[in-house]
């Protein structure tokens, strides 16, 4: 069982703003909101920030485990596949990589805080469909980062 922490909180926020500077969302993503009306998107966390490894000065790296949620009217197959091919892309950008092998879009958490990598855990794929049409989609990651202690 691992030691959890409240960095979550500080997190969500900072990733939800990471989100919504990507240039090809179709929509604001909200936190935890992902409304009645389609298209929407929204960013959950999964679980409590959890410490992967600790150190004796009390400095330690985190992981935090988040989703991407899409609603989307769903029409029919390319509607479907048009859902998935933008968490698809989302996972991408999130995800790139520079020739030195240094992420490209990760979050500036806080002075205290530094995002180190970021991972894809699930491929997007449908979550919920609903009788009014809607569908819901997902992909969930996990964001890795460390925390100096002095």
């Amino acid at each position: 069982m691992g030691v959890y922490t409240n960095d979550g909180v500080i997190i969500a926020k900072v990733m939800k703003d990471l989100l919504n500077s990507w240039d090809k969302k179709p929509v604001d993503i909200l936190l935890d909101d992902l409304g009645a009306v389609a298209p929407s998107m929204m960013l959950q966390q999964l679980s409590a920030a959890q410490k992967k490894k600790a150190y004796v000065n009390g400095s330690y790296i985190g992981v935090w485990n988040f989703a991407v949620y899409m609603r989307v009217a769903c029409n029919d197959t390319k509607s479907r596949l048009d859902a998935t091919a933008c968490l698809s892309d989302l996972a991408d950008w999130l995800t790139a990589v520079d020739a030195n092998g240094n992420f490209e879009h990760l979050p500036e958490i806080d002075t205290d805080r530094t995002a180190t990598s970021m991972a894809l855990t699930a491929t997007p794929s449908v979550a919920a469909r609903y009788e009014n049409g809607t569908e819901d989609y997902q992909m969930m990651m996990s964001l890795e980062y460390f925390t100096r202690r002095n």
